[in-house]
């Protein structure tokens, strides 16, 4: 038994970084703890230190509040572009590990639990940032979202 199609859709970004500028990803509404931009790093931090226990590269864990950016505002689109492609990246990894993943892998019970918190994880921030844009008028409502995943 594999695991790829059990996780198929779980690491599904809906468009979010999609037309992310610096002007988005640096706003931060009043009762807004954080700024996308602050999201986005946290994510990329604990994503990295997750795949590194998923591949079996190191066991130790992170403390919470070391994984977020203290600056709500993105220095330039470069930086910005960077970062999404960092996530993206490490999204592509997160896939091609599940493939690999067997009920003959070793640990499999303890990788099944990274990937799963790996998911939750995102679906949670994920979710967090839709919210945010579509208060702010960047992001479609559900009823468009639809034709937006199709375009």
């Amino acid at each position: 038994m594999t695991f790829d199609k059990i996780f198929s859709d779980s690491f599904d970004t809906f468009k979010v970084f999609d037309n992310m500028d610096v002007a988005k990803a640096s706003h931060q509404a009043g009762n807004t703890p954080k700024s996308l931009w602050q999201i986005l790093n946290h994510i990329t931090v604990w994503q990295e230190f997750q795949l590194n226990k998923l591949k079996g590269l190191d066991s130790t864990d992170i403390e919470e509040l070391d994984t977020w950016e203290n600056d709500p505002v993105v220095r330039d689109q470069r930086l910005l572009q960077q970062t999404i492609n960092t996530f993206n990246n490490q999204i592509e990894q997160i896939k091609n590990e599940i493939q690999t993943l067997s009920t003959e892998s070793n640990d499999i019970e303890k990788k099944l639990k990274i990937v799963q918190d790996l998911s939750v994880h995102l679906s949670f921030h994920l979710g967090e940032m839709v919210l945010q844009m579509r208060q702010n008028g960047h992001y479609p409502m559900p009823s468009e979202m639809k034709e937006y995943l199709a375009s």
